[in-house]
């Protein structure tokens, strides 16, 4: 189990990712996954992820006023994101982590200059049959190596132009049964203990204070605004991880 001064730490991050998550209504696993694998690594990180993901993301995705037609168009994406966290969790057993935490780091950097160029990618509605299985599944193997939800998965989602409505369901969509993949296959591969369990449980008291504050922090400032300075500590953060990753190879 993690020493007091630890478990502190963790509990203010996951306040953060919920206010960043109530602020701009994404962000909890790039924040989360992001810190934390600075302090404690990259696998215990993930794992204190599942459970408040699972329950912040459930309402959002599946209680809305289109699940049933979403699902319907997005379910080959969907169901293979699910799937393919297994075997990116299988990686992330075996594999040094160094290399995945300098692949977390890349990605990170990757979404803020994209999310800041807003550079803007289109996809009809006639290629969503072809690239939603291929999509889906590289964002599980993402999501089950490095905690990831958002590259390619959301990304995609929104270049298929969809309402902002819409986007946010869908988003919540993906981000539940990545978490639902991911605890299955923690599971599997014994890299989801008891205490991390427990913790991770705990996890969502500091992330449901943290969304509602985030909340109003987002009816009294710009959102704009917030989420440049999020997408710039992203990828300073990122940063340096891959440059942490990098000297602990070396």
């Amino acid at each position: 189990m993690f020493e007091i001064s630890t478990l502190l730490v963790i509990l203010a991050v996951y306040l953060l990712a919920g206010i960043v998550k109530g602020t701009v209504g994404m962000g909890l696993p790039l924040v989360s996954v992001g810190l934390l694998t600075a302090l404690i690594g990259l696998q215990p990180a993930i794992a204190l992820l599942v459970v408040p993901s699972l329950l912040t993301n459930i309402w959002q995705g599946f209680f809305g006023a289109n699940t049933v037609a979403l699902f319907r168009r997005f379910w080959t994406l969907l169901i293979p994101t699910m799937l393919f966290t297994w075997p990116g969790t299988l990686a992330l057993a075996h594999v040094e982590t160094a290399y995945l935490s300098a692949l977390l780091g890349i990605l990170l950097i990757l979404y803020t200059v994209l999310s800041l160029s807003r550079m803007e990618f289109h996809v009809p509605v006639r290629w969503e049959g072809r690239l939603n299985p291929l999509i889906g599944a590289t964002s599980g193997v993402l999501a089950g190596l490095i905690g990831a939800f958002t590259v390619p998965g959301v990304v995609y989602l929104q270049s298929t132009r969809l309402a902002r409505e819409d986007l946010v369901q869908a988003m919540g969509m993906i981000f539940t049964l990545s978490a639902v993949g991911l605890s299955i296959s923690l599971g599997a591969q014994n890299l989801m203990t008891a205490d991390l369990g427990l913790m991770s449980t705990a996890a969502v008291v500091p992330v449901v204070i943290g969304m509602v504050i985030g909340t109003r922090i987002r009816k009294r400032t710009s959102e704009q605004s917030f989420r440049q300075i999020f997408l710039i500590a992203l990828g300073i953060l990122g940063t340096y991880i891959v440059v942490s990753s990098v000297a602990s190879l070396v």
